[in-house]
């Protein structure tokens, strides 16, 4: 059925032949012949374009047609926006309301997040947070054919199809299903923002799960992996012998990574005693253009924010350790790095976003220098003393 009919109130006036010859299939396959240009080949333009826009849905309708629908693989966000659109009109519930009831709650995932946009539509292509474990179980029904403790969940002619190659894709892999990656070795590959992964190769009865803030150079390091490591060590159909040593130390290793850093010993620069008491105020353009607060105490310091029109500050860790609050999921991190130099690492807790920022001081300014890794955004500005 031709998505403009499916979501007629938000279709342009106007619909020309391609348009309007745009299936869901189409979205699902990324094959829309829209030019949505949201993809990292375009900096993800116009996946901002459109979270800008009043109406996400109306907005990518109406996109220019650049192909003829089915014809061309383009990545877009958009085409799973849609998607997510399209099932909140036929079911009548947003699409994560749905997803749990059909799948999230029946495979007892132990709790997830995904937002909707503020017309109350689930964001659809991404930013759904899931344990690493639920993410697994995903790829396990899937591995099942759709068959989950007796029931079968999802239709097993629909995991085939959609875990089958319909268009070439020629980018991170050969080719494109239903919403799935599709490679020449064998397995179908669901891939998220910053190197989230969830492999399932049939052949070798197995399902393996990434999750990552990787730069973006390196996010086909975990595909990497699995093709010259893990796949091929699946050499049999039987387990392996027990081996208590080598389970011994992989405890040991992951105990060890829960581990926090011990704290470092404080020491507060000549520099940061001269600022005691002072503020600064500046800005990054390129990530978003929030305003940031920067205060210094003695021994302490801290970083303020504006959340929700409300300033927000946050205590930045000075022992080697990163500090929280629970009123933002940010954790912070300051070292003086050289004698006029300020470096504040910041990470977003449970998401992939890091990066630092450089504050320089010098008696005729200060510059700041900042950048975030997953999107490789660095940047330039500078800060003004406000008290």
């Amino acid at each position: 059925m031709p998505v403009v009919e499916i979501l007629a109130g938000d279709a342009p006036d106007a619909v020309d032949d391609r348009r309007a010859a745009m299936t869901v299939e189409d979205l699902l396959t990324m094959s829309t012949g829209l030019d949505c240009r949201d993809s990292y080949l375009y900096r993800w333009e116009g996946l901002a374009e459109m979270q800008q826009s009043e109406n996400w849905t109306a907005h990518v309708l109406a996109l220019p047609m650049r192909d003829e629908p089915g014809t061309q693989f383009e990545y877009c966000n958009g085409s799973s926006f849609l998607l997510s659109a399209i099932l909140s009109e036929v079911t009548g519930m947003p699409a994560s309301d749905y997803a749990e009831q059909v799948l999230f709650e029946p495979l007892g995932f132990g709790g997830f997040e995904w937002p909707a946009n503020s017309n109350g539509i689930t964001i659809g292509w991404g930013e759904l947070w899931l344990h690493p474990a639920d993410m697994a179980k995903l790829g396990y029904l899937y591995l099942l054919d759709g068959e989950w403790d007796g029931a079968q969940l999802v239709p097993a002619a629909w995991v085939e199809t959609a875990t089958t190659e319909h268009i070439s894709a020629d980018t991170l892999a050969s080719g494109y299903g239903y919403q799935w990656w599709i490679t020449d070795d064998g397995y179908a590959m669901a891939l998220g923002y910053g190197g989230q992964y969830i492999i399932v190769s049939p052949e070798h009865d197995l399902v393996m799960v990434v999750t990552s803030g990787l730069p973006g150079a390196q996010f086909g390091l975990p595909q990497e992996l699995a093709t010259r490591y893990v796949i091929p060590a699946a050499i049999s159909d039987t387990p392996l012998p027990p081996d208590p040593d080598a389970q011994g130390h992989l405890a040991d290793a992951v105990a060890a990574a829960a581990e926090p850093p011990e704290a470092e010993p404080t020491t507060v620069p000549e520099r940061q005693a001269a600022l005691t008491g002072s503020r600064w105020e500046f800005s990054a353009p390129e990530l978003g253009d929030v305003p940031f607060g920067l205060r210094f105490e003695r021994d302490a310091a801290y970083l303020t924010l504006g959340v929700n029109g409300e300033p927000v500050e946050i205590a930045i860790g000075l022992d080697g350790r990163y500090a929280r609050t629970d009123t933002v999921p940010l954790a912070l991190r300051g070292r003086w790095s050289a004698e006029d130099t300020f470096a504040i690492d910041f990470q977003i807790v449970g998401g992939v976003e890091r990066g630092t920022f450089r504050l320089t001081f010098a008696d005729d300014g200060t510059e700041v220098v900042y950048s975030e890794s997953t999107n490789g955004i660095f940047g330039q500005t500078t800060a003004e003393r406000a008290d």
